[in-house]
């Protein structure tokens, strides 16, 4: 079962969600060498990213921390579209990770070549699809996709590839995304969502029918691995009862 951890509003929800952060991080690092991470876009990660920068640039061992992201916009490092510019810009570049633990999506190649050349990466760290990443940090639309695994699509169902080339009508780009096997061989997963505009979809997840075909994160709560949710108490609005 999910764990639920719901907080007043999204920045004790992104201090709460940085603490933890913090001490996962240092007990990997008593049994391994390196912890690995795919972090997400949107607007609540970029508030987990300034308490991050701004607080915890001495408190982790970033010299041991590798970064991947969960999904990109296909748009350049210059477009503030761009997941990687924002993480680069708010965080990355304000602690001290060494540049080449730092993996982007390459944006500068067309949309199937980026996602053959993140999967080919992905398959140099990771074994096999049932160890992955350490923790992979996830959000969810509105309409309830999950990284750029939107609903209705086939390529949520995919099996074999680790990262895929997906066109989203709706803003009329591609995105680069991990695939439904990878997120579920993270150690953990966290979902970090805040703000009343995702109760509606939240409550659909966590309480609804099972229809992944609408709401592809439904996909991950079948995962044998640990899952977690840090929500705010707008996010957490239409929850009725408590998870354990």
């Amino acid at each position: 079962m999910p764990g639920l951890h719901i907080y007043k509003n999204e920045k004790e929800t992104c201090q709460h969600f940085a603490a933890w952060l913090s001490d996962l991080i240092a007990e990997a690092l008593k049994k391994k060498d390196r912890f690995t991470v795919a972090v997400s876009g949107g607007d609540t990660p970029k508030a987990l990213y300034k308490i991050l920068a701004a607080e915890y640039a001495t408190k982790i061992d970033w010299s041991k921390v590798h970064v991947f992201w969960g999904d990109e916009c296909f748009a350049s490092l210059t477009n503030d579209r761009n997941n990687t510019r924002l993480a680069i810009k708010t965080f990355i570049d304000q602690v001290p990770i060494p540049k080449e633990q730092v993996h982007v999506i390459h944006t500068d190649l067309p949309p199937e070549a980026a996602a053959k050349r993140y999967d080919q990466l992905l398959r140099s760290y990771f074994r096999s699809t049932e160890s992955t990443f350490d923790l992979v940090i996830l959000g969810i639309g509105e309409e309830g996709n999950m990284l750029s695994l939107f609903p209705g699509n086939e390529e949520n169902n995919e099996k074999d590839a680790w990262a895929i080339a997906v066109y989203n009508k709706q803003e009329d780009l591609f995105r680069i995304t991990l695939t439904v096997p990878v997120i579920s061989g993270a150690a953990v997963k966290a979902f970090l969502l805040t703000g009343k505009n995702k109760e509606d979809v939240v409550q659909q997840v966590l309480k609804g029918k099972y229809e992944p075909e609408k709401y592809p994160a439904q996909l991950i709560q079948t995962a044998d691995k640990s899952v977690h949710w840090f929500l705010d108490e707008g996010a957490a609005g239409k929850l009725t009862k408590p998870i354990s």
